[in-house]
């Protein structure tokens, strides 16, 4: 939670090909601001040791995407991003749902996309092993743009091809 896990999830908004940092100026602090040749987004992070993530955390979501667009160098919103990484000290095959209801609820009305830390993992790790597989990188980058509402669904790394052993004959 806190810092290391906005910075996990820089470093994975960077595998997958955006343009990630935090931001923070006079009068503004933000846990992640990230752009592509898709567009412009800003995340909260937030990671929770035994429950939900809950709508509070969205509604500082809410005030950062106002407070963004109230800047002379921003143009139009950001797309929203809310990270959660919930029940954290527990497995991440045994946690619960990640987002309260009224959290869902909020989303939907927004159009503002939700992502479980966890799901970051797969896709990230492939990409820092295969930085050459853009058309990959493109698709995680495209579902977090094309969700609305919901949670994302990361598209499923590719089976990485065992090395071939030199022959010896």
């Amino acid at each position: 939670q806190g810092t290391p896990l906005e910075l996990a999830i820089i470093e994975c908004l960077k595998a997958f090909g955006f343009q990630a940092d935090q931001f923070e100026d006079d009068s503004s602090e933000f846990d992640a601001v990230f752009k592509s040749a898709e567009g412009r987004c800003l995340g909260e992070a937030e990671g929770k040791d035994k429950t939900h993530i809950n709508i509070s955390k969205f509604q500082q979501l809410e005030r950062n995407i106002l407070e963004d667009l109230g800047r002379d160098d921003v143009e139009e919103p950001a797309k929203a991003v809310l990270f959660g990484n919930a029940f954290r000290l527990s497995a991440p095959g045994d946690r619960g749902s990640f987002f309260t209801e009224k959290c869902m609820q909020a989303a939907v009305r927004t159009g503002t996309a939700l992502v479980r830390t966890p799901d970051l993992f797969a896709p990230a790790q492939y990409l820092l092993e295969h930085p050459e597989d853009t058309e990959f990188a493109k698709k995680c980058r495209t579902v977090i743009f094309d969700t609305r509402g919901d949670v994302v669904a990361f598209p499923t790394p590719p089976k990485s091809r065992p090395k071939r052993k030199k022959s010896t004959s």
